[in-house]
């Protein structure tokens, strides 16, 4: 998060914990098996991974479709609503992938092939696809918004999601992290807020809440006719 490349009209919106937020919400069905590492430190402060997601079981499905590529160790760089994400980005998370291995307790205890990259931006980075496609690297979009990268300049096994690419039903809390939301995207939100029971899962949609409120304030009559 430190240095980021910011559009100049960005405001001051805590995006990141609400993303992790939404995230957990994503992964629901399969909370139990997975450890979130919100702000995982790697040794000094500046360094942190936005989020750190650990697979406890392998043979376990991840039913979310962003799951379907994760192994044990996995790796998310969020970008908000204007910051941009280039091949820096990409190679700062790629760096993350390294640390995070070579701090295991003893050698070799993080397994290369035991970690994946996923990077995260609301609008299609065409930049860094184009870097991409330049250096020859493999790049399958598997999934709407579901990208995957392999071959020449990627270091782990790498995702890249375009969250407004994302199945429109699948991916609802993702979704309405943006300043463009969709009428759709907000009234399934609003459908999927209001059935939520669990205190936890409660405060997560909470915390995607006050983001989108504050990024669409002229949306926020709307939301407060259901409080």
């Amino acid at each position: 998060m430190d240095g980021e490349r910011k559009d100049s009209t960005s405001k001051d919106i805590q995006w990141h914990p609400a993303f992790v937020s939404a995230m957990n919400l994503e992964f629901l069905e399969n909370r139990e098996d997975l450890v979130f590492e919100r702000e995982y430190n790697l040794n000094t402060r500046p360094l942190e991974i936005d989020l750190l997601i650990i697979k406890m079981k392998n043979e376990v499905p991840i039913r979310n479709e962003i799951g379907h590529f994760f192994r044990k160790y996995n790796i998310l760089e969020y970008k908000a609503p204007g910051d941009h994400m280039d091949v820096d980005s990409y190679y700062k998370a790629a760096a993350y992938g390294c640390l995070y291995k070579a701090y295991g307790d003893t050698v070799d205890e993080r397994k290369a092939d035991d970690i994946t990259v996923l990077l995260l931006r609301d609008a299609r980075p065409e930049g860094l696809f184009r870097y991409f496609a330049e250096a020859g690297t493999d790049i399958r979009n598997v999934r709407p918004g579901i990208y995957c990268l392999s071959g020449n300049q990627i270091l782990f096994q790498t995702q890249i999601i375009v969250i407004r690419e994302l199945e429109e039903k699948t991916h609802v809390y993702l979704r309405v992290l943006t300043r463009k939301p969709r009428k759709g995207d907000v009234n399934r939100f609003l459908e999927l807020y209001k059935d939520l029971s669990g205190k936890a899962e409660r405060e997560y949609a909470e915390s995607v809440l006050e983001v989108f409120t504050e990024a669409n304030e002229k949306w926020l009559e709307q939301w407060k006719a259901i409080w």
